[in-house]
This record gives structure tokens, C-alpha cells and sequence, in this order.
């Protein structure tokens, strides 16, 4: 059964989208040529170069095999000033802790990771510096109870991490619970009426590109 909030802090690499991915040893250029599984999008071999090489690279990915979105820890160095002015505008005096550059359908944006006023922000902010979500964690008192009941019922059992609310650029809201299990991360993303838009299991993975 779900324990007290923040009794255990495994921050593992986040979401690795709507399916697990058990084992991703090689994804390299040309893979096609060589009688390999086929090409992955050049955007993950430009992600791959921006990263930080000790952070984490995140896929999200459809159970079709569509990918739906890449992000990677860059240097927070990295921000664009519009970017940076845009994130401390929205929460004065916030301490930055992270940075992230991000490509999905909506296309690309930076993540950044902020400490405001005791707790954990992420604002995602396009080129223009226009935020197009936030996401604030909650204490767990703080979170519906339907969010955290369907959430438990979705993936029984385990430890519960933590809460978050999401806020879209368009208004609209969802929450993202956390827990482990057996010391296996798990997301369910929760409408704010309860209803599960999906549940994954986060899953490490190794991806190698050839250097330049």
C-alpha cells in the first residue's frame, strides 16, 4: 500500500514515455544501410549532441513505436536569455536547478527546472520565450483525492513519491503521481476528474550514437 510523501527520492530517469523501453543498446546513423531495425529521427542524434554527457536522455514513446517526445538534460548555461528572463519573470527570486531541451509535435522548447519559494517548478518555454506549461509539485495533502485514488487503483501498491499538477498553455490541467514499486519507478498521468490519460513504467536505458 501507498506510505507517507517523500520516503523515498529515486530520481531515476523520468518518463520514459507510454511504453517502457527494455532495453535500447544502439541507436546509431545509417542503421537502415546496414541491416539494422531502421532510422531513428535526426532530432535524437541533435538532442544526443546537446546533451550534458553525464545527464539523461527521456523517450516517450507511443506502443506503435511512434515517438512522441525527446528530452535531455543540457547545461543550464545552455538557456537562451529570453528563455531564462521568461522563467524569472514567472517566479521571481526562483533559484534555477536544471535545464532540459525538449522536441515533440509541438515542436521545441526548453524545460527549466526551478526551486520557488520551497518547492520544485518546471517551466517548458518555446524559442520566443512564450511558456507553454508549468508543472509544480504538491504536497500530497495538496492533491485531490480522486487523482490520488485513481492512481492507486491504475498501479496497486507501492511506495508514493510524489504529485504534481501540470498547466498547459491553453488552460488545461493534469497530474502526474509517482510511486515505486519493488524499486521500479511508475507514472500515471491523471485528468483532474480522476481519469487515467496513461500509465508507464519508467525503464533505463543506453543510447549510442557515433561521435562526430
Amino acid at each position: 500500500e501507498d506510505t507517507p510523501e517523500h520516503q523515498e527520492d529515486f530520481d531515476m530517469s523520468r518518463s520514459m514515455g507510454m511504453v517502457a523501453l527494455t532495453a535500447l543498446a544502439v541507436l546509431a546513423l545509417g542503421l537502415t544501410g546496414c541491416g539494422g531495425l531502421g532510422s531513428v529521427s535526426p532530432k535524437l542524434v541533435e538532442l544526443y549532441d546537446m546533451a550534458a554527457p553525464d545527464g539523461i536522455i527521456e523517450l516517450e514513446i507511443a506502443r506503435d513505436g511512434t515517438m512522441i517526445e525527446m528530452e535531455a538534460d543540457v547545461p543550464v548555461s545552455t538557456l537562451p536569455d529570453v528563455v531564462r528572463e521568461a522563467a524569472m519573470k514567472k517566479a521571481p527570486g526562483a533559484r534555477i536547478t536544471g535545464a532540459e531541451r525538449e522536441f515533440n509535435a509541438r515542436g521545441a522548447a526548453w524545460e527549466v527546472k526551478l526551486n520557488h519559494e520551497g518547492r520544485d517548478w518546471e517551466f517548458v518555454i518555446d524559442d520566443e520565450g512564450v511558456i507553454l506549461e508549468t508543472e509544480k509539485e504538491l504536497r500530497r495533502s495538496e492533491a485531490p483525492q480522486t487523482v490520488l485514488a485513481a492512481a492507486k487503483n491504475a498501479v496497486p501498491g507501492g511506495v508514493f513519491r510524489s504529485v504534481e499538477v501540470i498547466t498547459k498553455h491553453d488552460g488545461a490541467t493534469e497530474y502526474h503521481v509517482k510511486k515505486m514499486i519493488a524499486g521500479v519507478s511508475y507514472k500515471v498521468v491523471l485528468a483532474t476528474d480522476g481519469t487515467v490519460i496513461r500509465k508507464v513504467r519508467e525503464q533505463k536505458a543506453e543510447i549510442e550514437i557515433p561521435l562526430e
